[in-house]
């Protein structure tokens, strides 16, 4: 499991050239998947911090953040990173000491293949979190995974309990969120050793695809109804609002002249009242 050994492992990882492209292209993932989230402003608990790597990306991105984590080597690491940036909490991921909704967002990310309860965990983020949850995972269904299990190697530093992909993970969250929706997107399609700045793996590797088929998998989770960037019918309403009254250029302005000409058209008549003064004048 995770602990100063193996996060001082990974962190040797992330210095090598295949960690450093594989973190870079975590880190666009992440960006394009809370891209349409309001985020100034907007408070985030990211859930398994470790030593603050994705906790200082997300404070990035624009959120108010706060890292939790079951190790106390790994908030005083992420303390270090982070300083004043950032709050944290030291406590157990499947039993979060926060109310229901403190936060606007959680974040999961490459935590959930390395815990034994992931349905617990994953459902104290549904409970803390008001408008939405991030996850990432190391993806079990792509080339990444299967070529590893070949060479029998760990995927990456630390042990993962279980493997992870869409689907299961699609599973727990529609059996916790039923009403929640869901935007998933993955990155490295290709083995580890293709990943590199350069090439036609480099471009391969750096394609942000809905196939849930790259070695690491982004999963966002809207829990809070959200109008779209571009209401089509407020566009409308609008639109209808400018004719009805006569806001709209050009039919403003002709409307006085076409007014006039056709009161000019209508036949001038007496009322009533006209002509009984005019009948007692002629008597008298």
């Amino acid at each position: 499991m995770w602990n100063a050994e193996t996060v001082r492992r990974l962190h040797d990882w992330y210095a090598t050239p295949e960690g450093e492209y594989a973190l870079s292209q975590e880190n666009s993932l992440f960006q394009r998947l809370v891209s349409q989230w309001p985020r100034r402003g907007k408070t985030l608990l990211d859930v398994g911090c470790g030593a603050g790597v994705f906790l200082e990306m997300l404070w990035h991105y624009g959120f108010d953040v706060t890292g939790f984590d079951t190790s106390p080597e790994l908030i005083e690491a992420a303390r270090e990173r982070m300083g004043n940036r950032a709050d944290f909490q030291l406590g157990k991921s499947d039993y979060l000491p926060f109310d229901d909704k403190e936060f606007d967002y959680v974040s999961l990310l490459s935590l959930l293949e390395y815990v034994e309860n992931p349905e617990d965990v994953l459902a104290e983020a549904f409970r803390v979190a008001s408008r939405g949850v991030i996850i990432g995972t190391m993806n079990s269904f792509s080339l990444y995974h299967a070529t590893s299990l070949l060479r029998r190697t760990p995927p990456q530093p630390g042990h993962h309990v279980r493997r992870m992909n869409f689907w299961s993970l699609s599973r727990l969250i529609r059996r916790l969120c039923p009403s929640g929706r869901i935007a998933a997107r993955s990155v490295l399609l290709g083995p580890s050793s293709t990943w590199r700045k350069k090439g036609f793996w480099g471009r391969a590797n750096a394609v942000q695809t809905a196939l849930p088929i790259g070695a690491y998998l982004g999963v966002c989770v809207d829990t809070q109804a959200r109008l779209p960037l571009t209401p089509l019918l407020l566009r409308a309403k609008a639109k209808a609002y400018k004719v009805c009254s006569g806001l709209q250029p050009g039919r403003c302005r002709a409307a006085p002249a076409s007014l006039s000409a056709a009161h000019k058209k209508i036949p001038q008549t007496d009322s009533l009242g006209d002509k009984i003064l005019k009948s007692e004048k002629t008597t008298s």
